[in-house]
């Protein structure tokens, strides 16, 4: 990172060892970049966003981006049914507490190191409650009850 890019006009200079927060359109997007670089080499996940899913990374990473900017930073462009399109998912191919857990983990590995600070924290806390959230409504509709096994 270059001087210009660590300076913000009426903001003390950032020190090298900061790491920025999630608290802009671009940090944003740079997390889901990174995200989806690590998602996309595993070889239990890849597969369920590619071919299962079957997922134009063009046209997800915009949408997933206004997700994040809708959650963190307040805007109102995401008018999607998340749900909706998991359950689709999982008729498809049932998402395993495995595949929770394996989002969950490259999601959170992908925020230690990079990015800190309050609006991190809550990108943590979101994607914790989505993905429980997810693994409950899902393995309830299967009629596994409360979400175990």
């Amino acid at each position: 990172m270059t001087v210009a890019q660590r300076f913000v006009p009426g903001q003390p200079p950032a020190r090298q060892g900061d790491k920025p927060d999630l608290d802009s359109p671009a940090r944003i997007e740079e997390m889901v970049d990174l995200f989806y670089q690590r998602v996309l080499e595993d070889p239990l996940l890849a597969p369920v966003f590619l071919e299962v899913a079957g997922i134009d990374l063009q046209q997800h990473l915009p949408t997933i981006c206004q997700y994040w900017y809708k959650m963190l930073l307040g805007e109102q462009d995401y008018q999607r049914h998340m749900m909706a399109k998991h359950r689709a998912l999982d008729d498809r191919e049932p998402l395993t507490g495995e595949h929770h857990e394996r989002w969950l983990g490259h999601f959170m590995a992908n925020l230690e190191g990079r990015f800190a600070g309050p609006m991190t924290d809550r990108a943590r806390l979101i994607a914790q409650r989505v993905m429980h959230n997810l693994y409950m409504q899902l393995s309830a509709r299967r009629g596994h009850g409360s979400g175990e096994g």
